[in-house]
Parts: structure tokens; sequence; C-alpha cells
């Protein structure tokens, strides 16, 4: 009885030590997906802060709503132009072609825990794969998510799982936000909002863009006048320094008549 209550015991320790194992291993290993998944979702919005903060003074910005019947509801595709460094991927990092962000479902057709679509936010550029180059992998009809779209347009996945992406404008003249745009002159502020796999809440990320100013110069007859004065300043500095040579040899010529 003894060996048996014993064997009881020792079976209800190890049971229960077991399940202690494997929930903090389980617990570990969903942490390390949340942290890799923020890190991911930080890197993309460190992307979008370093693009819209350093727009040149050449980009425009098109947001354009895939369904016009429902603008509020629809996929968005963001446009970038005239921003050569924006996103700088693939085999031309620095790039004149239109950079458009947007979302790709996945092939599989998956769906999160809420039922929601689960695709990939992506980037489109025309010389993102190159068309014929003999050293590399070109663009080939492939099935799935590197599959061209119906426009014929490849995408590369920048972030998965995602479940909604929304882009808005802020208008400071009306002091609204915008669910389209083709304005020529950029807006106050971009505003990002992401729902990630197995979640309801957005993450919401705002950016300011430069402003800029352009002011009449006045340094050119600053420069002009600053030339001139320097080079009558070397000019009376040659014809002086002339001047002392002539008085060192004339000392030279005395001494030597002395030694005579």
């Amino acid at each position: 009885m003894e060996v048996v209550i014993a064997l009881t015991i020792l079976g209800m320790i190890t049971g229960t030590l077991f399940a202690i194992i494997q929930g903090s291993v389980r617990a570990a290993s969903h942490v390390e997906q949340l942290q890799r998944e923020n890190d991911s979702i930080n890197r993309f919005l460190e992307l979008c802060r370093k693009t819209f903060t350093t727009l040149p003074s050449t980009a425009t910005l098109t947001l354009t709503a895939l369904d016009p019947n429902s603008p509020t509801s629809s996929a968005q595709e963001l446009t970038i132009s005239g921003s050569p460094n924006c996103f700088g991927f693939g085999l031309n990092p620095i790039s004149y072609e239109d950079t458009i962000l947007g979302l790709r479902p996945d092939p599989n057709g998956a769906t999160d825990a809420n039922g929601a679509l689960i695709q990939y936010l992506s980037l489109s550029r025309e010389d993102l794969i190159p068309e014929d180059d003999s050293t590399m992998a070109l663009r080939q009809d492939t099935a799935g998510l590197n599959a061209p779209d119906e426009q014929g347009r490849y995408w590369m996945p920048l972030l998965p799982e995602v479940v909604q992406l929304k882009w808005r404008f802020f208008k400071e003249d009306d002091e609204t936000w915008l669910e389209e745009w083709d304005d020529s002159e950029w807006p106050a502020l971009i505003e990002v909002q992401l729902v990630m796999k197995d979640r309801t809440t957005p993450l919401r990320m705002v950016y300011s863009v430069p402003v800029i100013e352009i002011i009449k110069g006045t340094a050119t007859t600053t420069t002009n006048n600053a030339a001139t004065t320097t080079n009558q300043n070397n000019t009376n500095s040659n014809q002086g320094g002339g001047g002392g040579g002539g008085r060192g040899g004339q000392g030279d010529n005395d001494t030597g008549g002395d030694k005579q």
C-alpha cells in the first residue's frame, strides 16, 4: 500500500510538472511569435516614417479606392511618384518608377480566428523584377503570391498576416480626413491603420510631411561684392609684397658695399 501510494503521489507530481513545463513552452513560443510580429510591424512603420518625412519636392501622392462606390470600406492603393529613394528594394533601390502599396490576398484563402481574410501588405514597382537578364531569375509564369495580378503587376510582400490596411489623408484647409487623394499638393498628415491577424483593434500611426517654402535668393549680389573685395585685397597684398622685396634687394646691395 505504501508503494502504491508513493507511486500515485509521484505520478501526480510528474503530471503537474509536465503540465507546467508544457504551458511555459507554449507561452514562450507565443511571446516569441508576438515579438517577431511586432518587429515586422515596427520595421514597416519606420520605413513609412523615413519615406513620408523625407519626401523630395518632386514627389506626389495618390490614394485610390479600388471600389469607388464604397470608399470607406474599399481596399486602397497608395501610389508614390517622383521619390527615387522611397522603399529602396529590389535590383534598383533608387528608382524613378511609381511605388504602389496595397494588399494581396493569401493564395490559399486562409482566414484568422475572426473569419477575416488574411492578406499580405505588398509593394509593386515596374522595375522591381527585371524583364531580361541572363544572370538572375526573371519574371516567370508563377502561381500564388508571386504571380502577377490582373494588371500584370508583380508584388513583393512587406508585412504578412494583415487583415485590414487603411490610409487617410488630412486636408488642413477643410480639417477633414479623406479616403481618396489626387491633389497636386501634399496632405498635412498621413494616417495608416493596420489590423493584424486574430486582432480587432487597429494599430494607428500618423505621419507629418515636410513643409517646403521657396524663398527668393539674394546671395548673388553679396557673393559678387565679396569676391570683388577679396580680389582687391589680394591685389593690394601683392603690390605691398613686391615693394618689400625691392627694399630687401637694396639692403643687400648696401651690405655688399660696406664689405668692399
